[in-house]
């Protein structure tokens, strides 16, 4: 799959019927799969997921149950834990005033396919995986600066 034809779950794909933590964590391996391939299962596991919570990253389940809500954040982390500190995704998580996870989440799939539409992988430039590792630390400055300035009173 050319990574470019990559859509995040929209809200609506997303059960709302209440997830068991296994089940969390096949739902979003399989939302990250086409991205990931493999490497996805190692991306979240039980204890992380203890530990976000643990953190109040997510909210505590009702009854080992998840929510969309919950389900959403989580989707979220895995995504920006590949580059951001824990405080940082707390930063970006916090809802602003009226704002719900929804359209947190709304915002962040529209914003993550733009990027991922963005990319232009050369299948002949062997020096490729450099040149984004390299955009992936120049964009890591760049988040840093930008949550710096935010929290600037």
């Amino acid at each position: 799959m050319d990574i470019r034809q990559y859509q995040p779950v929209t809200w609506d794909q997303i059960p709302d019927l209440g997830l068991y933590m296994d089940q969390v964590i096949t739902f979003i391996g399989r939302v990250y799969a086409p991205l990931y391939g493999p490497e996805v299962k190692g991306f979240l596991s039980a204890a992380m997921i203890n530990n976000y919570v643990k953190a109040r990253l997510v909210p505590r389940p009702a009854g080992k149950k998840y929510s969309r809500e919950q389900i959403a954040l989580l989707t979220m982390i895995v995504a920006l834990k590949q580059v951001c500190s824990m405080e940082d995704i707390r930063q970006l998580l916090t809802l602003r005033d009226g704002q719900t996870v929804e359209g947190l989440y709304d915002t962040f799939c529209a914003r993550f396919s733009q990027v991922v539409r963005a990319l232009r992988p050369e299948d002949d430039d062997p020096d490729a995986a450099l040149d984004f590792a390299i955009r992936a630390a120049g964009y890591r400055v760049g988040c840093t600066a930008a949550l710096d300035r935010a929290a600037a009173p």
